[in-house]
């Protein structure tokens, strides 16, 4: 797992011009909050967590409802920073536990019903 320093060592070398003690601290958010090493895919719950990780940095007391009332393009920072990990092959792993889908139809899952759609066939519909 990758340490703090590392990941500020990356993110310049990315071209980040973010002061070296701020991208210090977003470093330390997000070890702290998970280990950083080789790519994985993050599910949404890991990846807003994440990202929280590093939006309490300047913003200390969020919660992640609140950052959900964030506008996006208000978060564009902190996803390049995991943008910039993701190109090296890295990003957050293994230290998060959030719900995996689940597959398959278990008692307390909603059944789904199948939709057929409408074919167009040359200005027809069949």
């Amino acid at each position: 797992m990758l340490e703090s320093t590392e990941l500020v060592h990356i993110w310049r070398q990315a071209g980040n011009t973010t002061p070296v003690d701020r991208l210090s601290l977003y470093a330390q958010a997000l070890t702290a909050a998970c280990p950083v090493g080789a790519y994985r895919t993050l599910n949404d719950a890991q990846e807003d967590r994440a990202l929280l990780a590093l939006f309490r940095v300047d913003h200390p007391y969020a919660t992640l409802p609140s950052f959900h009332q964030v506008p996006p393009l208000a978060l564009s920072g902190y996803h390049q920073l995991l943008y910039d990990l993701a190109r090296e092959g890295l990003g957050p792993s293994d230290g998060f536990h959030a719900r995996e889908p689940r597959f398959g139809h278990g008692s307390d899952a909603v059944p789904r019903h199948r939709v057929d759609a409408l074919a167009f066939n040359g200005g027809e519909l069949a």
